[in-house]
């Protein structure tokens, strides 16, 4: 059976199945997106911090949108090329259109790329912890751990490349020697694993014995494989190995007989960390008293791995299992007695009553007799101190000697060096203002106060930003007098430019010095100076964000204990990227499935083509309308999220 309109129209109405069904869908569509920026407008007039503005790169988002209007256009073309019956001219706007939308999604990516490398910090400080919350942003840098314990900046090689020791300095660092896992399977997470994985990581120095073993394993190296010897090599010339790298070394060589390989020597590669004492387990004997299982128990001593975690759980939820049982049975009994002797009462009255607790409590005996008593927690202690590298947001909470983590494992041991070291390219004390006034504290007073202003180089930028600030306001009212406006209608700084500096701005100060722009005693402005402040680099210079290869900003070290929150510009941050995230996320998987569905007409459409030139029009229109669309949304996401 033919199903009708496939192809043709409807004489009535002029549409087809396939256009009624893309407008249905559309409006679908509309009622989404429609959503997510009715979310947006509502979740940004009632925020209840200062809402980010203009903080997006302009010029990627003028750039797509000027390539999905263009993109429209040529799918216009495509469809017109079909109606004509031109075959070469429909391919050649087709393969337009998918260029387009493949050049959209690479300026996406490096827009996205951007935002995951640079990081932002939510200050505290001790002195004011209430009026501080300044935030810096900038990018990271890579430090190691020197001999004196404290953080280095990672020096590259001769090729530019860091050592395998240099990590992001944005690591709490812990010198841990107890670590207590919590049993429960709902709360395990994988910081087992990192642990383990950290403590096979360990660097090992080539010194003392290992350096005597290595200067004889020198004369027979060529009998190493190809993997080992690398790693052998590389120990000698940085004069330190990984001890995972470490025993595949003493293996192979082990296994090559090239040398003797002593157990002093294999222990160098395993690190110690050991079971505190005994797990026990018990059973419930045929006489109903807990009976302990001697051969089933983990002895102390134990090696920690994954295996000896998990053999622990299992028995902790089997005995947590048994252990609730066991109180439902005495509880039910209990009810079951007031029930003989005639009570009556609704049952939460028979609960409060003093007969009924007497006999809960002649319960709780025997349930403390045949209970499993399954330890919560599993312990193991280091032999030597395990260097933690831990990622911030695995910490639930910190202080000098104890850890608290997401699954909550504590891991006890003395806190390192764990500063963050940031090249700043943006400076802002909106919320640090805004609190202020909560308080009834100038803000200005507040600012003065803060970590912040505390670093030379960042105070040194703040203070060209005043000098600008005083000639840009002087700007604003003589704007403001020569159009004669009055009272609220005059001109005056936004609190951005009040509160906040820019990357930017940042370059700008640091390339002019910025005393001067205004005379403080004769209240005028330096024309000439404040033309230089306003030199700053163009779109291109910073086309996805400040570019910290080719500008430089200023560095500073900041102690863990000033950090209050950080993270990368990613939903973690605030609510305005979460919903970046979102809506140009979304947008993005239309764009792909735009690119899919218009892919399939270009490359498989020629046997539809010939079969119907009319249908594949059909189809393209359809295209052709979804595509439409998705630029029409995007034409709404530039101007709210690039522009206001």
């Amino acid at each position: 059976m033919e199903i009708p309109f496939v192809v043709n129209a409807r004489k009535d109405t002029g549409l087809f199945n396939s256009k009624v069904a893309i407008w249905l869908f559309l409006a679908s569509e509309v009622t989404l997106f429609g959503g997510l920026f009715s979310g947006y407008l509502f979740l940004r007039l009632y925020a209840d911090y200062p809402w980010p503005e203009r903080t997006l790169p302009v010029l990627p988002g003028l750039i797509n949108t000027a390539i999905l209007i263009a993109s429209s256009m040529t799918v216009v073309f495509a469809w017109a090329a079909l109606k004509m019956r031109n075959w070469r001219s429909f391919q050649i706007n087709m393969a337009i259109t998918l260029l387009c939308a493949a050049a959209f999604m690479v300026l996406k990516s490096i827009e996205y790329k951007a935002k995951f490398a640079h990081q932002a910090v939510r200050l505290e400080s001790a002195d004011h912890p209430v009026l501080d919350f300044a935030i810096l942003e900038g990018h990271l840098h890579k430090a190691e751990i020197g001999e004196d314990g404290k953080l280095h900046h990672a020096q590259k090689d001769d090729k530019g490349n860091y050592s395998d020791e240099a990590f992001y300095a944005n690591k709490i660092i812990f010198e841990a020697d107890e670590f207590v896992f919590p049993l429960s399977r709902h709360a395990y997470g994988g910081f087992v694993d990192t642990i383990i994985e950290q403590a096979q990581s360990q660097v090992v120095p080539v010194t003392g014995a290992l350096k005597s073993f290595f200067d004889s394993v020198e004369k027979n190296k060529s009998k190493l494989g190809k993997k080992e010897l690398k790693q052998f090599e590389a120990a000698q010339k940085k004069g330190s190995i990984l001890s995972s790298n470490l025993k595949n070394l003493l293996e192979e060589i082990k296994e090559s007989k090239i040398s003797e390989v002593s157990d002093e020597l294999m222990a160098l590669s395993e690190y110690p960390i050991t079971l505190a004492e005994d797990f026990k387990l018990y059973e419930i004997d045929e006489d109903g008293k807990r009976k302990e299982l001697e051969k089933k128990n983990i002895p102390a001593g134990e090696s920690l791995s994954k295996s000896v975690i998990a053999y622990a759980e299992k028995y902790f939820l089997k005995a947590k299992s048994e252990d609730a049982q066991l109180r439902t049975h005495y509880l039910k009994s209990a009810f079951a007695k007031r029930r003989e002797a005639g009570d009556d009462r609704d049952g939460w009255q028979i609960a409060q009553s003093p007969e009924f607790l007497e006999l809960q409590a002649e319960n709780a005996k025997q349930i403390k007799k045949r209970s499993y008593s399954a330890p919560g927690t599993i312990t193991f202690k280091a032999e030597k101190p395990l260097t933690l590298h831990l990622d911030p947001g695995y910490v639930i909470t910190k202080d000098a000697k104890q850890l608290t983590l997401r699954d909550d494992t504590t891991i006890k041991g003395t806190m390192g060096d764990s500063s963050m070291f940031l090249a700043v390219d943006g400076i802002d004390f909106r919320f640090t203002a805004q609190r202020a006034e909560e308080k009834g504290i100038a803000p200005e007073a507040a600012i003065t106060k803060s970590w912040v202003l505390k670093q030379p180089e960042l105070k040194k930028i703040w203070d060209s930003h005043q000098e600008w600030l005083r000639a840009h306001t002087e700007m604003l009212d003589a704007k403001s007098d020569k159009k004669g406006l009055k009272g609220e209608d005059r001109y005056v700084p936004t609190d951005n430019e009040k509160y906040r500096v820019n990357w930017d701005q940042i370059v700008a100060y640091q390339n002019y010095d910025h005393k001067g722009i205004y005379d403080r005693a004769k209240a005028t402005i330096n024309n000439e100076a404040s033309e230089k402040c306003l030199e700053k680099p163009g779109w291109i210079a910073g086309f996805a964000g400040p570019n910290h290869k080719k500008m430089s900003f200023p560095e500073v070290t900041i102690p863990r204990e000033n950090i209050g929150f950080e993270s990368t510009f990613t939903p973690k941050w605030n609510t305005y990227y979460a919903i970046y995230f979102t809506i140009t996320g979304l947008h993005g998987l239309h764009v792909i499935g735009g690119m899919i569905v218009l892919g399939y007409y270009l490359f498989f459409g020629r046997k539809m083509y010939e079969s119907n030139p009319e249908w594949l029009a059909n189809r393209v229109e359809v295209g052709g309308l979804f595509w439409h669309f998705v630029d029409l949304v995007w034409i709404f996401l530039f101007p709210i999220l690039y522009l206001m």
